[in-house]
């Protein structure tokens, strides 16, 4: 059933040659099967996104509209998760392994969003929120002469 209401979301409408919707079972078809799909989306969406599915005829418009307004969260996310490492600081009373966990929490978005970053990049703005009682370890990690992986900033 899913992916015949797909369909309406992947493909256009037929072309039909007669002004009669009945004599092209063709585009019958595909009008019953977009019908079903727009409802589908107009019934799943939240009520702040129903405006922008109830105000197109396909079901392919209504999907065009969501996905705008979802990339467009997206990448506002995106935007706050990629200046979050450099002001990720470790409290007090955070043991290091918590603060880490913090800082992958923060890189596993990130990948999730389709940016992912490699070790070194990450490591050396995590490190930076550590706390003065982590300096040797600091230290040590920023004058190593190979690149960092996370487990550097752990051990």
């Amino acid at each position: 059933m899913k992916e015949r209401l797909w369909k309406a979301v992947v493909t256009d409408r037929p072309v039909s040659w007669s002004d009669d919707k009945k004599a092209d079972p063709e585009v019958e078809e595909w009008d019953a099967i977009n019908e079903a799909a727009l409802e589908t989306i107009q019934m799943s969406v939240n009520t702040v996104h129903l405006n922008a599915v109830t105000s197109v005829d396909t079901a392919k418009e209504a999907w065009d509209a969501l996905k705008v307004m979802f990339e467009a969260r997206d990448n506002a996310q995106l935007l706050r998760l990629m200046n979050e490492p450099s002001s990720l600081r470790k409290v007090d009373e955070e043991n290091i392994m918590k603060f880490m966990s913090r800082g992958k929490m923060i890189r596993d978005e990130l990948a999730m969003l389709g940016n992912p970053v490699d070790d070194n990049t990450f490591a050396l703005p995590v490190m930076s929120g550590l706390l003065s009682e982590y300096e040797i370890l600091r230290t040590v990690l920023e004058n190593k002469k190979v690149k960092l992986v996370m487990s550097d900033v752990t051990a």
